[in-house]
């Protein structure tokens, strides 16, 4: 049984409207009656993107009870008008954990010619921006990531995959660490992406935030958090590393680690999630061990797994 259009079109005009259009209807006999919709459809959409981008720098941001910065201006801002230094500090330690992997090359003041632009520009480099993404754990703990703007840098696809292990590798490797009665251990590896160098040529100029070298030409050297490449850099680094240990990846999944117990009667495992690792073994404490002595790794929250991925244990 058929409707006739001129009733569907007063119940729902809007979406046949989007029919004719995606159809090719428009122009013909009884469906022009869409055209008008069509055009009123595209403002709609139109106003409500405005009314997002206008809402999103306004609105007010809370985490754990404590008001969010959009930037490093408000963030001080915060600090005055709470009577404390929290994001101050948070910003000093971002940086100061930054500069301990020697992150940047600092090539001295920018130039500025008449037009704007800087004279003195490191040969073949490009510039970006870099922004902070603010937030507050639940322990109160307020931290500030710096972040570069890796959109402003050529979109090269090819060496900038990183995977990640799946849910499900990562539910065997539980299975089989209560199977083979191993220890099932976590751990987070902090400023993961810092391990490893960048192979992007770009620099920044510093902002008020770095104190003393504000102005200057900052060359980034390692695979700051943002870079387009900085997850695939990582990845290498770290699969070099437990290569190294003797672990090789499994052919099902390339982020489950396996290798042979010393006593060669089980396998033991390493799960990749970026910089989280799960580890089932006889002895995970000594891989962690070795990581933090032989590698240089700053590992955080090894132990017993009771949370990971978003998931109790």
């Amino acid at each position: 049984m058929y409707e006739p259009l001129s009733i569907i079109a007063k119940d729902d005009p809007i979406t046949w409207a989007i029919y004719a259009k995606e159809n090719n209807l428009l122009d013909e006999r009884g469906w022009r009656r869409f055209e008008r919709f069509v055009k009123t459809h595209k403002r709609l959409i139109r106003n409500v993107k405005r009314n997002k981008i206008k809402h999103s720098h306004h609105n007010i941001k809370y985490m754990f009870g404590y008001q969010i910065p959009r930037d490093y201006e408000e963030a001080m801002e915060l600090d005055r008008k709470n009577g404390n230094i929290k994001w101050k500090e948070a910003i000093d330690l971002e940086l100061q954990q930054i500069d301990d992997y020697q992150t940047f090359k600092n090539v001295g003041k920018d130039e500025i010619n008449a037009k704007g632009q800087i004279t003195n520009a490191p040969e073949g480099y490009k510039k970006i921006r870099v922004h902070r993404v603010f937030a507050v754990k639940d322990d109160g703990r307020h931290k500030a990531r710096l972040v570069a703007d890796g959109h402003l840098t050529r979109n090269n696809t090819e060496g900038a995959y990183s995977g990640v292990v799946s849910l499900q590798s990562l539910r065997i490797v539980m299975f089989l660490s209560e199977l083979n009665a191993l220890k099932l251990w976590g751990a987070d590896i902090g400023n993961a992406y810092l391990e490893a160098f960048t192979e992007e040529k770009i620099f920044i100029v510093a902002g008020p935030e770095f104190g003393d070298r504000k102005g200057h030409i900052l060359i980034i050297s390692k695979a700051l958090y943002g870079l387009r490449t900085s997850g695939a850099r990582w990845h290498d680094k770290l699969f070099d590393v437990i290569r190294d240990m003797g672990f090789t990846p499994s052919k099902n999944d390339p982020d489950i680690w396996m290798r042979p117990s010393k006593d060669r009667k089980v396998y033991e495992y390493i799960a990749v999630y970026v910089d989280d690792l799960a580890i089932a073994a006889k002895d995970p404490a000594e891989i962690c061990q070795i990581l933090r002595d032989k590698f240089k790794f700053k590992l955080k929250g090894d132990g017993p797994l009771e949370y990971h991925l978003g998931c109790g244990y």
